[in-house]
């Protein structure tokens, strides 16, 4: 049963493939494929295929469900469920994309293969692991197929049978994309001129000498530049400019905060359970009662606590009395004193763990654990019994040993039982887990430690705070239409106008939780310069603890920015380049005549800059900065020679080599380069592959439109 209880261990494991992001992770649904068009029900286009939001919540559902139930979760967060329609679209591009592809080279996989790889001589190293001997390492085939058959024939739903039907598909789907992949690699082929090309970049070293002019010595005034220059870059240079679809929009955030009333309040209720705190009989079971947040049980010794006031009352004043109230972050909190004991800081433990496999096993396993405590007080060897019998077998192969750890460290059955103990002494502890048979081999100096109970409430804004701060953020955009407006009421009531760049899958806004509707409504708002609006048609959102107004300021299609969007951006490169030309000209005057590079730095009130070691694949040159251009010039120069001005990024050089040393280039270096340099285009592949097909086959994502 160790096989199936792994399986069941590892079924969390299903939730990095459901959800994860790889190439390729699920069986194709043929349903979800439609023809192109676009209508209310569609949420997208993949390579041509209408995907209706239908078929796209069927998917995301499956999904979820499939997670809750590996994970023993009732429900999922609001985070969780974005992160699982994220990763479900991602998972159809995948498919319908990477599916036409091996469709139409004639890639597949025959069912000789796949049992090959799942239970034959070529057994993925996934199922191996499964069914491996801890301690040889070795895989009993026949065992292996008895557990799978146990599970194909096991009821619909079953988790276990779930996770194999899935890690099936998952080796079925990488055996596909390995193939795929390994046909691409063939197209791959690294020459030997390009392997040669990549060392001589390397083989060759110059010691330089160099002076840097800043284009900061030049101002921007000394320059001009004209519209119909910023319109010739532009059109010679439009690649540079692809952006992706994006709105822009202006906000302004009213602060949904406690008042100076509302923490008045919360202190005074916290106060008036003092007296209720100090006759309870109960100490943990009050608080837990009463309090808005369980406290996790843990035993504080002095200076651990955050209050000082807390510590002394508690440790120097040895009182058993209710302390506070006293604030905490964002919460006011009273606490008395539960349990006092004298407790190591840390212990060192080892266990043996009997984990049943049914319901059925449990009292089988129950007598096990005390028939086997039994033994090691009667002398028997523990080690020798937890390689045998512990179902950690992390531990096992140390005879149970678990090492030095914390009260924090352990779940609180088992800490408990541990920091109680007294050392050798044996016991047996019953977790989630199983059956513990457990035994503390050494503990630090125990001290006096203190088990509180604390009533906490947090300070949060009353309906009226939230109801006079609401129509603060009505009274701002009362009368508000459209951005000039916007800002006029800005500047009116003294708000601070905030902006955000928006891409349409986007969560969150900069500053604001939970933003999603107003990155939905930006989409939807088809119109420059308008107020958005929330689906009851107002103009004030809730987004977590903020009110907000927002105005759309922009629309930014993918493609090509528009020549008003960059006539900014190419302005300053047009004003570097020409100071660039500016001070070459100076320095051409330098250079002229002199025969030293400090001649040179003396004309031209520059300081000479040292630098070793450059070669062509540099990035940078020690002082200057990242300068390729200046790089590739300088490799290629003779000896002692000044360079002419050199235009880089970050000004104009004058340069002249010192030493230049050239190494010969082996061919067997050539071979070992010729290796790396197809590794690296492999994983290029890697990365790159899909977007790419995504690009070419086209994906057009229209989910906004429904969360």
């Amino acid at each position: 049963m160790a096989a199936l209880q792994n399986i069941r261990n590892k079924g969390g494991i299903l939730v990095s493939i459901v959800i994860g992001i790889a190439l390729l992770a699920f069986i194709i649904d043929p349903s979800i494929l439609g023809t192109p068009g676009q209508n209310r029900n569609n949420v997208g286009e993949i390579a041509g295929k209408t995907i209706k939001i239908q078929d796209y919540q069927r998917r995301i559902l499956e999904n979820e469900e499939m997670i809750k139930q590996m994970n023993g979760m009732a429900s999922l967060n609001d985070e969780q469920q974005a992160t699982i329609r994220e990763n479900t679209w991602q998972q159809m591009i995948s498919e319908i994309i990477l599916t036409n592809q091996y469709e139409e080279l004639g890639i597949g996989l025959s069912g000789d293969e796949l049992y090959d790889l799942l239970l034959g001589n070529n057994m993925s190293p996934a199922v191996a692991q499964l069914f491996a001997d801890p301690a040889t390492g070795q895989v009993d085939k026949q065992r292996a197929i008895e557990t799978i058959k146990y599970l194909i024939n096991s009821p619909a739903g079953t988790p276990q049978k779930e996770y194999w039907l899935n890690m099936e598909e998952q080796i079925r789907t990488s055996q596909l994309q390995t193939k795929y992949m390994l046909l691409l690699a063939k197209g791959l082929f690294v020459t030997d001129a390009e392997a040669q090309e990549y060392l001589d970049g390397s083989a060759t070293n110059v010691d330089i000498s160099y002076i840097m002019k800043s284009y900061n010595t030049v101002s921007d005034s000394a320059v001009s530049v004209t519209s119909a220059e910023i319109k010739k870059y532009y059109d010679e240079h439009r690649y540079l400019f692809e952006q992706p679809e994006s709105r822009q929009i202006a906000y302004v955030n009213f602060d949904i905060t406690a008042s100076g009333e509302d923490i008045k309040e919360t202190e005074d209720w916290v106060a008036s359970l003092k007296e209720e705190f100090a006759a309870a009989s109960d100490v943990l079971e009050f608080a837990n009662l009463s309090s808005e947040e369980k406290a996790m049980p843990k035993y504080y010794k002095e200076g651990e606590l955050e209050d000082e006031g807390l510590n002394n009352f508690l440790f120097k004043e040895k009182s058993e009395g209710v302390y506070g109230p006293y604030m905490q972050g964002n919460t006011y909190n009273i606490a008395r004193v539960a349990d006092r004991r004298m407790l190591p800081d840390s212990v060192k433990a080892r266990h043996i763990l009997l984990q049943p496999t049914q319901a059925g096993d449990v009292e089988t396993f129950r007598k096990l654990a005390d028939s086997l405590a039994q033994v090691i007080r009667n002398g028997g060897d523990f080690e020798e019994i937890a390689r045998q019998y512990s179902a950690d077998q992390a531990s096992a192969v140390n005879g149970g040993d678990l090492g030095w750890f914390t009260q924090e460290q352990m779940i609180q059955p088992f800490s408990d039982s541990a920091f109680f103990s007294k050392k050798r002494e044996v016991k047996v502890v019953t977790t989630q887990y199983g059956f513990h048979i457990l035994q503390v081999t050494d503990m630090t100096k125990p001290v006096d430690k203190v088990l509180l109970g604390v009533v906490t409430k947090e300070i949060s804004p009353s309906q009226e705070t939230i109801n006079k701060i609401y129509n603060d953020a009505r009274t701002f955009v009362n009368g508000v239409t459209n951005e000039a407006e916007f800002n006029e009421a800005v500047t009116k009531f003294n708000q601070t106008k905030r902006l955000a760049n928006l891409n349409k899958n986007d969560q969150t806004i900069p500053g604001i939780t939970g933003g999603r509707e107003i990155i939905r409504e930006a989409y939807l708002t088809g119109e420059v310069g308008q107020m958005l609006l929330t689906t009851d048609k107002s103009p004030i959102f809730e987004a977590g603890d903020k009110f907000v107004v927002a105005v759309l300021l922009d629309i930014r299609e993918e493609g090509i920015s528009p020549l008003n969007s960059v006539s900014a951006i190419i302005q300053r490169e047009l004003i570097r380049q020409k100071k660039g030309e500016v001070i070459a000209g100076q320095l051409e005057k330098a250079v002229s005549g002199s025969e030293s590079l400090l001649s040179v730095a003396q004309k031209a009130g520059a300081e000479v800059m040292d630098a070793t070691d450059i070669n062509f694949n540099s990035l940078q040159i020690p002082g200057a900065g990242i300068e390729p251009d200046v790089i590739a010039e300088v490799i290629r120069m003779d000896e002692n020679k000044i360079s002419r001005p050199i235009v880089g990024n970050q000004g104009v050089y004058v340069v002249i080599v010192n030493a230049k040393n050239t190494t010969e280039v082996t061919p067997e270096q050539v071979e070992a380069a010729k290796l790396q340099m197809t590794q690296l285009n492999i994983n290029r592949v890697n990365y790159q592959l899909l977007p790419a097909l995504e690009k070419k086959e086209g994906v057009i994502d229209m989910r906004y439109r429904f969360y």
